[in-house]
């Protein structure tokens, strides 16, 4: 179970078709991750649940989180494999 106290913040997408490109990257790499949307212009702390109607019209972050232990592998993963250009 991911917590605070075991997972770090590997990378943030910013639209529902990053975020599904970078789950499908992690899960092929072996990389055990959770995903979490915070809605961008909320203020800091805690937000409110995100309804789906939501997710299409308003900007949000998909925060991914993987194991401290994972974190330098997943690092280093995503910066020499990884890009994402919004238009392809």
């Amino acid at each position: 179970m991911f917590t605070f106290f075991n997972s770090l913040t590997v990378y943030v997408a910013h639209s529902l078709e990053e975020q599904g490109k970078m789950r499908e990257f992690l899960e092929e790499a072996g990389i055990e991750h959770s995903v979490s949307a915070v809605d961008a212009n909320s203020p800091g702390g805690l937000s409110p649940v995100i309804s789906p109607d939501r997710l299409l019209i308003q900007p949000i972050d998909f925060n991914f989180y993987v194991y401290k232990k994972d974190f330098d592998r997943a690092k280093s993963l995503i910066q020499d494999n990884w890009h994402w250009n919004e238009n392809t």
